[in-house]
């Protein structure tokens, strides 16, 4: 997997960089991301013209291939708009290499206001374990930040924003994501991806896995219904599966997988 930085070079002004490109040779796919604060930088006219370029480059990509609408830009592109060497970069899913570089490599001049639940919402301290269970820290309910929320995402307040790290659920979740999880309500948890509270040990611990559960009736208990075996798993078939305890006391479903940041 390679990436790409457009940038932007007007006369009498640094250049800026403008977004990032990035081409996954396997899949033949290539992922444009760019800013959006074209006004803070070019004239009014100019920037209607460029806010339509992502999309734009993307219909290429579409209509020419990857590979071929990108070589067409390495030839093409001058001047104003230039596009760099490819470099190459490790990751798992093109679509979280590409917004890890733009946040990395392109600082916009737009002032977000923060609107909570609306545009942005909470980051908090605890992180998630895509593996075993993760370590507690001081105060996991304490907010680090207010983030902005992926675009297209409809917010409520059940929802927030926490880290996640190691390998365990990739190719979804490639370690050190900052995920979206939504609150767990009622209904059933089989087959979700959900984010687990181990409240067994004096310090808490938390892990993202996909649950599943099997049922069965217990007549000592009048006919109610008992968990007969809980299991977290995994996406990587390099991790093990997690045989939990069925005491309901020990363990909580917390939240259930929503995105990627």
């Amino acid at each position: 997997m390679t990436f790409s930085l457009l940038t932007l070079s007007l006369p009498g002004r640094p250049e800026e960089p403008a977004g990032v490109l990035v081409y996954d040779q396997h899949g033949e796919r290539l992922a444009v991301k760019l800013r959006r604060d074209w006004h803070a930088l070019v004239s009014e006219d100019d920037a209607e013209i460029l806010s339509g370029l992502e999309a734009h480059l993307k219909q290429l990509s579409l209509e020419m291939g990857a590979s071929s609408a990108l070589e067409w830009l390495e030839s093409t592109l001058s001047n104003i708009l230039t596009l760099s060497e490819r470099r190459e970069v490790q990751s798992s899913t093109i679509d979280f290499t590409l917004h890890q570089l733009y946040r990395e490599h392109i600082q916009t001049h737009i002032a977000t206001p923060v609107e909570p639940f609306v545009t942005h919402l909470p980051r908090y301290a605890l992180r998630s374990a895509a593996g075993p269970f993760g370590e507690q820290i001081a105060d996991p309910n304490s907010i680090e930040e207010w983030v902005a929320a992926p675009e297209g995402l409809r917010l409520n307040k059940d929802m927030f924003v926490c880290e996640v790290y190691g390998r365990s659920m990739e190719p979804l979740v490639p370690s050190g994501s900052l995920c979206v999880f939504r609150k767990f309500g009622a209904g059933s948890r089989n087959g979700k991806r959900v984010l687990v509270e181990d409240r067994a040990e004096a310090q808490t611990r938390y892990t993202l896995k996909v649950y599943h559960s099997k049922k069965s009736s217990d007549v000592n208990k009048d006919a109610g219904w008992s968990h007969q075996q809980i299991q977290l798993s995994p996406l990587n078939p390099e991790f093990p599966v997690l045989q939990l305890d069925p005491d309901q006391d020990r363990y909580a479903v917390l939240a259930e997988f929503v995105s990627l940041l």
